[in-house]
């Protein structure tokens, strides 16, 4: 993806994506866990919760990145298929 337009379109779903996966995220461990989502280092939080709350961000983001990432493929290709070649930069 060297094209402006690639670029572009990637950088807003991995935003968008990225702000609602962290929203569901911080929702889910409050539900689960009655505490709010840890943003700063603790010493009253115990190894085995900022472990889990640790391996579960970076699953979320690792999924974020993926799924953004091939959104953004599939979005220019239909762009291109409509525009044709105007989207050239």
């Amino acid at each position: 993806m060297d094209k402006l337009l690639d670029k572009g379109v990637a950088l807003g779903i991995s935003l968008a994506g990225g702000f609602i996966a962290t929203r569901v995220f911080d929702f889910v461990w409050k539900k689960t866990t009655g505490d709010e989502a840890p943003r700063v280092a603790n010493d009253e939080m115990t190894l085995k919760r900022a472990l889990a709350f640790s391996i579960g961000s970076a699953a979320v983001s690792a999924t974020v990145q993926v799924l953004s990432q091939r959104g953004a493929d599939s979005t220019v290709k239909k762009l291109r298929g409509r525009l044709g070649d105007r989207t050239e930069v």
